[in-house]
């Protein structure tokens, strides 16, 4: 059995995604999670928590992608890419409920949310940055290559194949978006 903060944190996944930040209440997460009320409380001060417990949990689950990645060879820079843009993407189905909860609620509560992306993806985001400053070091990435906005350009582009995946999926597989993203990326980076 799972044990309670883990089972009160997925179920405020279910009822974020589901219901919104304004429609998600601690009493709902209490009861998907089968636990009472209290015992929320004494997990999570309060739903703002829960809510930053939550994305943080779901975007540190790729940051070890950059924890034993080298720079020798050109490949490495590929294999990497690759890694952390597949474990993204995956980060991305997994959560799709709550991404386009968080889409479309994101003008209504663009403080909460800012903060949240800014906590949420920051450490992963400052690894890939770091990872393609390195990468400009071994000479493996063009020099004129700005990191910051490079590292948001790929996540961007995987997010919005995520958007789009009903729209494309009958035209062609999310695999095979994912892996033009990544090509495309470091055909752009590349020495």
């Amino acid at each position: 059995m799972k044990d309670t903060s883990q089972r009160i944190l997925d179920a405020a996944l279910i009822v974020f995604s589901r219901d919104g930040i304004s429609g998600a209440t601690t009493r709902e997460i209490a009861r998907v999670a089968k636990v009472n009320e209290v015992t929320l409380f004494r997990y999570f001060k309060n739903k703002n928590e829960l809510l930053r417990q939550t994305v943080h949990c779901s975007a540190s689950r790729y940051e070890q992608v950059f924890a034993e990645a080298s720079l020798e060879s050109p490949e490495d820079l590929r294999r990497t890419v690759q890694s952390y843009a597949e474990a993204y993407a995956k980060k991305l189905r997994d959560n799709e409920a709550l991404v386009r909860t968080f889409m479309g609620e994101l003008t209504r509560h663009l403080k909460l949310w800012r903060s949240l992306f800014a906590e949420g993806a920051k450490a992963s985001r400052q690894k890939f940055i770091a990872y393609l400053e390195a990468g400009k070091k071994a000479g493996l990435v063009r020099e004129e290559v700005d990191a910051e906005t490079a590292a948001d350009a790929l996540t961007g582009m995987l997010m919005s194949g995520l958007l789009r995946h009903p729209l494309t999926d009958s035209f062609y597989p999310s695999k095979r978006y994912v892996k033009t993203c990544i090509d495309l990326f470091l055909k752009g980076i590349e020495q």
